[in-house]
């Protein structure tokens, strides 16, 4: 028997060992003896960079950006720490501020916002939401070298000194999060987002260090300005195993290589089906399908896809109305409609076109509400169906490879 996790629940599957490709989870890594002097060393050493004591003014605003509760950051034990070191500048509190880098996700709740960033925190430095869609509270800054109309949150523009502190694991489109992905879609309007999310449209880059959103974000960040970043690896339970700071490129790629030595995990053959399973970060699809992109590269080409994720708020709480419209189309007329100007919010396009991808190559099955997986064109498998459906399909073909993939939104397979 092999267990894989279905949302809070775990199921249970009878695999017979012959039958198992691989069943993989993140790499075991120490955790570090003092998790915050893990954080406190990595601020005092950055990468490529002064130390913020050595190169903040003690009269700089400063605004610091976190990201929000669809990453396990610990936002409330890194940035004390950041406090730490810009209160030894001889910058007050009362000129540092906390933005929450939203990009285009739904705003957080009050009990939401405590449990990520904590009550004590909360009543120490102000702490604000960034609003993509209010141009009031945007700049515009141009254009980047591709096209893309750069607007940017007013209050971000606005301080001296622009920290950015969140994660960095594998991710599809950006291959990489972290660094000045902070920055760019996390307080961008929402015009500059979906431009590059449209980046990311054409192949798989899942892991690459150097791909078409990244060089988007960090050309933003140089027009913008991102002085310093912290950067952690963590673990399933959002413990800091490894953090890095310093300059938002150099810094970046350095925590890249920790990243790929705890999320790269090696197998030895494609499975012919692969259990695709999200949790803990399992919101909705469009966080989900970071899922599918990292089985893709387990799956034997035209084999099957099961995203074992319950998805509970569904397609996407501030975009899934338009991707349902949306998601009938191929590419070649999604652009047709971008091209007239006929989509509204042109992130539903990337997305819809990231799973088109996905869509051609593989049978893909959800785990979501069988209504959603219908309209966005997929085949729909109940939770109670799972074990049921993988013993048919091995008894139809006893040489079948089976393959399971835990924490899939930030495993990188590694082909032996």
């Amino acid at each position: 028997m092999v267990s894989v996790q279905y949302g809070p629940e775990i199921l249970e599957l009878n695999v017979p060992k012959e039958n198992l490709a691989f069943n993989l989870h993140p790499n075991d890594f120490p955790r570090p003896g003092d998790e915050a002097d893990e954080i406190r060393q990595s601020i005092l050493n950055p990468v490529g960079c002064k130390r913020l004591r050595d190169s903040v003014p003690k009269d700089a605003s400063v605004v610091i950006l976190g990201d929000d509760r669809t990453r396990f950051t610990p936002q409330d034990r890194i940035i004390p720490i950041v406090l730490e070191e810009l209160n030894a500048a001889g910058v007050p509190d009362n000129q540092i501020k906390i933005i929450i880098a939203y990009g285009t996700h739904r705003a957080m709740t009050d009990d939401e916002i405590e449990e990520k960033f904590g009550r004590e925190l909360m009543s120490r430095i102000e702490i604000k939401g960034h609003e993509c869609l209010d141009h009031d509270r945007l700049i515009d800054k141009g254009v980047t070298r591709r096209g893309t109309r750069i607007f940017v949150n007013k209050e971000y523009m606005e301080a001296d000194i622009r920290i950015g502190i969140g994660s960095v694991c594998p991710h599809h489109p950006t291959g990489w999060s972290g660094g000045a992905k902070i920055l760019l879609p996390g307080v961008a309007g929402a015009e500059t987002t979906c431009d590059m999310h449209l980046l990311g449209a054409t192949e798989q880059q899942l892991g690459k260090i150097i791909t078409p959103c990244r060089e988007e974000m960090e050309d933003f960040a140089k027009e913008a300005g991102l002085d310093f970043i912290v950067n952690t690896i963590l673990d399933n339970e959002g413990y800091v195993l490894k953090s890095v700071a310093g300059h938002f490129v150099k810094a970046h790629r350095e925590a890249v290589k920790w990243g790929m030595s705890i999320y790269g995990v090696n197998f030895q053959e494609p499975a012919d089906i692969t259990l695709s399973s999200t949790y803990p970060l399992d919101f909705d699809l469009t966080q989900c399908d970071k899922g599918l992109f990292s089985a893709e590269i387990a799956t034997q080409p035209g084999g099957e896809i099961i995203l074992v994720t319950p998805c509970p708020e569904g397609i996407a709480p501030t975009h899934g109305e338009e991707m349902a419209q949306l998601a009938c189309y191929n590419d070649e007329e999604l652009w047709t409609l971008l091209e007239q100007d006929k989509v509204h919010d042109r992130f539903c396009a990337s997305e819809c076109m990231y799973l088109n991808h996905i869509k051609k190559k593989f049978k893909t099955s959800l785990m979501m509400d069988p209504v959603s997986c219908n309209i966005m064109g997929f085949h729909y498998l109940g939770k109670d169906d799972l074990a049921g459906y993988i013993e048919r399909r091995i008894e139809l073909d006893s040489t079948l490879k089976i393959g399971i993939i835990n924490e899939s939104s930030e495993v990188l397979p590694v082909l032996l």
